[in-house]
């Protein structure tokens, strides 16, 4: 599954597939933390990891279809901003 730098898509409390709850796009500093915010839907536990935590080519796994091109392209433009 999506899982580099020690994050795990399961909740650590329930065994269950995390969620995507939400996201935040850093667009005020260049320390580039940017980040994916997920929860259990059994025990309503929350996690979150840094968005190059979890490749780009895998993100359509968990982001919904038509979310999908709005957050990449928030990404890319906050990335392509700092770099």
């Amino acid at each position: 599954m999506y899982s580099r730098a020690g994050f795990s898509p399961i909740c650590k409390k329930c065994q269950c597939p995390l969620e995507l709850d939400t996201y935040a796009i850093d667009t005020v500093t260049c320390q580039n933390k940017h980040t994916f915010l997920f929860t259990c839907p059994q025990c309503g536990g929350f996690n979150a990891t840094a968005m190059a935590n979890i490749p780009r080519d895998q993100w359509h796994q968990f982001v919904p279809e038509d979310q999908l091109d709005e957050i990449m392209s928030k990404y890319n433009a906050a990335v392509k901003k700092y770099n």
